[in-house]
Parts: C-alpha cells; sequence; structure tokens
C-alpha cells in the first residue's frame, strides 16, 4: 500500500487538483508521525490517495472538465482540509485520550469515507472507485490498530506488576507501604 502511495505523491497533478495533492502530501506526513490508530488513519489517507489519482486520470483524459467542476473541487478541497485537520489532532492526542475516544475516531473516519463516496458522486467517477473496498481496508487497519493497542496496554500492565514488585521489595516498612502502595494502584 505504502509504495502505491509513495507512487500517487509522486505523480505530476493537474493545475485544478495541485492544491489537493499538496494537502495529501501534509496529510501522508502527519499520518506517519501519529502514533495511535496509524494504520486506520493511513488507511484513510490511501483512499483519499485513490480518489485524486482517479481524479487526475480522468482530467489528464479530459473526461473531468475543470471549469464544470467547480463545485465538487470546493468539497474535495472542504474534505481534505477536515482530514488533514482530523489527523493533526489525531496525532496530538495522548494515548489513554486516544483510546478512551475509540469510538469516535471510529464514526469520524467512517464519515470521511462517507464523504469521500459523495464527492466521488459529485465528479461521476463513484463507478471507477472501490469505496467497499477502501471500507475493508478500513476495518481489517482498524483490527491491526486494536491488537497494536492491547500489545500497549500488556506491556503497561507488565510494568506496573515490575513497578510493584520492586517497590515492594523496598518497602519494609509496612506503615510506609500503606502510603505508597495506593499511589501504584491504576
Amino acid at each position: 500500500m505504502s509504495q502505491l502511495l509513495d507512487v500517487i505523491l509522486g505523480i505530476t497533478p493537474v493545475p485544478g487538483l495541485s492544491a489537493a495533492f499538496s494537502l495529501l502530501k501534509i496529510t501522508v506526513s502527519s499520518v506517519q508521525q501519529a502514533r495511535e490508530g496509524k494504520r486506520q488513519l493511513g488507511a484513510l489517507a490511501y483512499a483519499v490517495a485513490q480518489l485524486l489519482d482517479t481524479l487526475n486520470t480522468e482530467f489528464r483524459a479530459s473526461r473531468l472538465v475543470q471549469s464544470a467542476s467547480v463545485k465538487p473541487l470546493q468539497d474535495l478541497h472542504s474534505l481534505l482540509e477536515d482530514i488533514q485537520c482530523f489527523i493533526r489532532e489525531e496525532e496530538e492526542r495522548p494515548f489513554l485520550r486516544a483510546l478512551f475516544g475509540q469510538d469516535s475516531r471510529i464514526s469520524d473516519i467512517e464519515a470521511f469515507y462517507r464523504r469521500i463516496g459523495i464527492v466521488a458522486n459529485e465528479f461521476q467517477i463513484s463507478a471507477l472507485l472501490n469505496i467497499q473496498r477502501m471500507l475493508s481496508n478500513d476495518e481489517r487497519a482498524r483490527s491491526q490498530d486494536l491488537e497494536g493497542v492491547q500489545a500497549r496496554l500488556r506491556i503497561m500492565e507488565l510494568n506496573q506488576m515490575q513497578l510493584w514488585r520492586t517497590v515492594g521489595s523496598f518497602v519494609v516498612n509496612p506503615s510506609l507501604a500503606k502510603y505508597v502502595l495506593p499511589y501504584l494502584k491504576v
């Protein structure tokens, strides 16, 4: 997937899509910096790249005309700006907030896929995009991200148990233990 994304980022877009491709490059860079939900955010960026690649192909083949696509281009730009803001917020979100906001992130990403479908319909290229495949890629990425979160939680649990053992070996005074141990509970 990343190789194809690199190819798409490397193409020279038609003039009407240059701003959209610039936003895609920024989005991909932000996805690479994200810590939580990285695979799912990457799948979203990949879906946007597919949309832009298809649009670029259609504009180059003159099946789409920029002057007749003003409103869809505005909607595309708005979608890309919203995705960029969303990914930037996700990139800055700490682990526990990302964990507790996971349902919100999932619903926001699903809304972006709906908007990708709407934009594809506005350009009348929905037959050229496989939205169902995009959604199944998102589902796969979501489960991979979940596995990563579970692994991170297991590591945190092991670290906490190690801390308990370490503190327990140093705390020989029971009166001191009653003050220290409550702070170690999660």
